[in-house]
């Protein structure tokens, strides 16, 4: 089975509610999607997921959502950071551990001190975009070389595209869009870019589905209202 591998941060984790490489798989159920997607995650943390998969991503797809130029990704060697990640109100949660069991803290735009100093004193924005400009390069060349199709887009175009006034009632007041305005962005800005066949009767089905579904942010019941809406395609 050909595998479509996914890169980004929260627009495509599904934490909230089904995201566009959840929606992906559905639609493509020939392909084996596989999602490293992390909460926050920056440049460094989806560079380094995407190093661990080279081995796998032979003639594959690679679809790389690139997040804000500037987030820093706190590997956790010890427990020196220990108390600063418990004291952060907001993302003392996001600790990931990665497909080596390498533990990360994806600090995202958290404001304590330690966070604040290493902006504003050893990594400053011309060289956090300079930087990801570096990594964009050796992304793109290492998937030429594995001969991948890949797509680079961003969260940032990604939410560009949901705040489009035909998205105004849909969209929901998250950060992450809701449901449909993934599928539209998946639909509309990701697929036409690779060089794969969507059933035109299953996407119709499918769109019909998520417009149908009221969905509520962290519904606990959000994978099971996915799993149920993919058993109804199934079984037409």
């Amino acid at each position: 089975m050909k595998k479509i591998f996914c890169f980004g941060d929260g627009f495509a984790t599904g934490h909230i509610w089904p995201e566009w490489p959840q929606i992906l798989q559905t639609l493509v159920p020939q392909y084996q999607v596989i999602n490293t997607a992390g909460i926050g995650a920056g440049t460094e943390f989806l560079v380094s997921g995407f190093v661990d998969l080279i081995d796998q991503m032979h003639d594959s797809i690679v679809i790389f959502q690139w997040s804000a130029a500037e987030r820093f990704d706190k590997m956790i060697q010890d427990n020196s950071w220990q108390n600063i990640i418990a004291n952060d109100p907001t993302y003392y949660f996001n600790v990931n551990i990665d497909s080596h069991n390498r533990k990360w803290w994806l600090s995202s735009a958290s404001k304590v001190q330690e966070i604040r100093n290493y902006h504003n004193i050893y990594a400053q924005q011309h060289q956090h975009n300079r930087r990801q400009q570096v990594y964009h390069a050796l992304v793109s060349q290492t998937a030429s070389n594995l001969d991948c199709q890949i797509v680079h887009t961003s969260t940032e175009s990604a939410d560009t595209f949901s705040q489009h006034n035909r998205f105004r009632s849909t969209r929901q007041t998250q950060v992450q869009p809701s449901p449909i305005v993934h599928f539209y962005w998946l639909i509309e800005q990701i697929i036409p870019q690779i060089a794969i066949t969507v059933d035109q009767d299953l996407q119709k089905k499918l769109e019909l589905l998520i417009n149908q579904t009221q969905w509520i942010p962290y519904d606990p019941e959000r994978e099971a209202i996915w799993l149920e809406i993919d058993a109804k395609l199934k079984s037409n």
